[in-house]
């Protein structure tokens, strides 16, 4: 049988999100799939390597979804922000155990995931930012920074309910509720003209984990990640080649003083279609697009 590192991925996506990680073994996902469990370890050196990879995969799966959401013709963003806040709440009840559960495990200390959940912490702050900035415009652009983390503190709180408490709220009736208090929040926060208590230098040491790197150092570290992953990649030297010639493009081209827009989105655009890399390419994009 040919197996393949994504075949194992799908295989460990569904049983973690049926049992939760601390149930499911290596040797459950090579049962499921029908395989000898030395089979998994040819792609992946632990039982935590694996998890940390259907992680991303659902990850990236969940922004993907949120993308279409915002893409839809005939929404108003007012009716578009209401989506995706139930898109949430739904999709991070399915994949609770991989999503949410995990973080009192001792998988939140591994090497490898740490970094990953992170990045991830970062790019769904980026995310909610965006979706705050789209619906309020610029007349929330002082008080940003705080209206993000008050309305995740709200998000997470009313998650927490809908997965735990059998389904005794509503998801539509949250997100209803959510908004209309947001619209409260923002309005009286303008009103008052209160001082901010978050400013973007504060938001940006928070999303980069305490770390104090700059956007070039950011850049570094992303593009010397996506590298290592290239170098990993079970394809031909032929197409391990393509990938590196093109971060070679991106890095000469992000070093102008002046860079093409069109050619980095290019460049950036094809390497994310390589599902290894997509992760670490979206976050990549979001800090050149710093300003």
């Amino acid at each position: 049988m040919n197996i393949t590192k994504q075949d194992i991925i799908k295989s460990a996506t569904k049983l973690f999100k049926e049992q939760g990680y601390l149930s499911t073994s290596v040797q459950d996902i090579a049962n499921d799939y029908g395989i000898a469990k030395g089979s998994i370890y040819k792609y992946f050196s632990s039982k935590e390597v694996l998890f940390s990879e259907v992680f991303d995969l659902c990850q990236n799966m969940y922004f993907d979804e949120m993308k279409k959401i915002y893409l839809q013709k005939g929404l108003s963003l007012r009716e578009k922000f209401l989506q995706q806040i139930v898109f949430r709440f739904q999709y991070f009840t399915e994949y609770k155990y991989i999503l949410v559960e995990f973080t009192e495990l001792p998988i939140q200390q591994n090497e490898k995931f740490k970094p990953l959940r992170q990045r991830v912490r970062a790019r769904l702050i980026s995310w909610h930012k965006e979706c705050l900035e789209s619906l309020y415009g610029d007349k929330i652009k002082p008080y940003l920074y705080d209206l993000i983390f008050i309305y995740r503190a709200i998000l997470k709180e009313y998650l927490f309910w809908i997965i735990y408490e059998d389904n005794l709220i509503s998801m539509e009736e949250a997100a209803e509720f959510i908004l209309a208090k947001m619209d409260i929040l923002v309005e009286s926060t303008i009103q008052e003209q209160s001082n901010p208590i978050i400013n973007r230098s504060a938001y940006e040491h928070y999303i980069n984990g305490g770390n104090t790197v700059n956007k070039e150092q950011l850049i570094a570290e992303f593009i010397g990640e996506a590298e290592k992953i290239i170098s990993e990649l079970p394809y031909g030297k032929s197409y391990q080649g393509e990938l590196y010639e093109l971060i070679t493009i991106l890095k000469a081209e992000i070093e102008k003083e002046k860079h093409s827009e069109p050619l980095v989105c290019a460049v950036l655009s094809y390497l994310e279609k390589e599902i290894e890399l997509k992760s670490i390419i979206i976050q990549l994009k979001n800090v050149i697009s710093m300003n």
